[in-house]
């Protein structure tokens, strides 16, 4: 596996890490969240870019949230060519108001498979 191939910087868990740097994986994991948590039309000159994803919070827990939220996941692992999506397992949690996702990802350049997992509540919710 190549190590420092991707270098980038975070203040996210600079108490824990005393550290700003970031590489490889933690980037990579850290870009795609971005892009999720991102609402579309949010980006400065690329208004396709970003998710319906923070505004589902809102929205009735059904099938077509869970619909729009597995093609907005699948778009953004389709969007970054790092990564390239193995599984995605959307588990939605009705008593909590939340759902999970699972995202089994292979990191292209990196060699290596690792999960993305992301637990979502929607309004009323613990």
């Amino acid at each position: 596996m190549a190590r420092g191939l991707y270098r980038g910087f975070s203040s996210f868990e600079y108490e824990q890490k005393k550290t700003f740097k970031i590489n490889d994986l933690q980037l990579v994991k850290l870009d795609l969240l971005n892009h999720i948590f991102t609402r579309k039309g949010d980006r400065v000159m690329m208004p396709t870019f970003g998710t319906r994803i923070p505004d589902l919070t809102f929205e009735p827990l059904d099938d077509v949230t869970l619909d729009i939220l597995r093609n907005d996941l699948l778009e953004v692992f389709r969007f970054d060519p790092r990564v390239s999506v193995l599984d995605l397992v959307i588990t939605p949690n009705l008593d909590e108001s939340s759902v999970s996702a699972a995202a089994r990802l292979l990191y292209v350049e990196l060699d290596l498979i690792d999960d993305l997992n992301l637990n979502i509540v929607f309004e009323g919710g613990t």
